[in-house]
């Protein structure tokens, strides 16, 4: 059957031929007067055979024309289901790139974020103060110089107006009591924690307007992980240092992330008039 396809022009002509010959055959072994007369009759019906042969070719041709068409159109519908197969596999590969760049972000913010509040913990390490107790000296390291230096060593304020240059007071909170804000802006206690504000105003500013993150969310949270390293008496400096010399840089992003939320407001100074803090320095809000 398959050798009948393709062979179908050949056989069509072959038969013909032979039709062709058989006829001619007849016209010549017969001698028969009256039966040469009716040749024209037999050889018009071999014209009607040839003329169905051939509305059979042309049907056939046509079928074989639907049928390439059908195939043409399969194959086209293979090559759309294809496409759209490859389409999904490069959707799934963005997304899977997408989700690698954001993890890659992620940790690219993150191992600069820990190395600063690395840096951090090694400056509040560094610090250190003597104090005199009980006759004898007494040396403070790490987070305990912010309560000593605020309530049991004596500081000194320099004088604008009077006589004297200097007064001394006992721990920064009296000196606070006694001249308000100036006592702490004059005192040069202040000054030894200029590191330490600078590095924690650098790490607010890091997450604020680093391009790593862009959700509110995630620098709130990264934030929160800063303060949770604040002790009682570092949130006291750092009210009075937001509203002095922070004022312009660090007391916004003080607001900002909530950074005194952890305060005890027990342990400020009573009766100090100063500018205070928005809602949003104790709380969390949206900005």
């Amino acid at each position: 059957m398959d050798w009948m396809k393709k062979h179908i022009v050949w056989v069509m002509l072959g038969g013909v031929v032979i039709l062709f010959l058989l006829n001619m055959s007849l016209i010549l072994v017969n001698n028969d007067p009256n039966w040469r007369g009716t040749f024209g009759d037999q050889f018009g019906a071999v014209n009607a055979l040839f003329s169905g042969l051939a509305f059979a070719g042309l049907i056939y041709t046509i079928i074989l024309q639907r049928r390439d068409l059908e195939l043409q159109r399969n194959d086209l519908k293979l090559q759309r289901e294809e496409l759209a197969l490859t389409r999904k596999e490069m959707e799934e590969q963005t997304a899977e790139f997408e989700k690698q760049n954001e993890t890659l972000r992620i940790q690219r913010f993150e191992n600069t974020f820990f190395n600063m509040l690395s840096q951090f913990q090694e400056v509040v390490n560094s610090l250190s103060v003597t104090a005199r107790v009980n006759m004898e000296n007494v040396e403070y390291v790490g987070r305990d110089v912010f309560s000593v230096l605020f309530t049991n060593v004596t500081v000194y304020v320099d004088i604008p107006k009077g006589d004297r240059k200097q007064q001394a007071f006992f721990g920064m909170g009296h000196a606070i009591g006694k001249l308000g804000m100036e006592g702490y802006m004059h005192s040069e206690v202040p000054t030894q924690f200029d590191h330490y504000f600078r590095l924690l105003y650098r790490i607010l500013k890091f997450v604020k307007t680093s391009p790593l993150i862009t959700k509110f969310e995630d620098e709130y949270e990264y934030t929160s992980i800063l303060r949770a390293t604040l002790s009682r008496y570092e949130l006291v400096w750092l009210y009075y240092n937001g509203l002095t010399f922070g004022k312009n840089k660090l007391k916004p992003l003080i607001e900002r992330y909530a950074m005194l939320k952890n305060l005890r407001k027990d342990l400020l100074v009573d009766g100090v008039n100063c500018e205070e803090y928005a809602e949003s320095a104790y709380r969390k809000t949206i900005p």
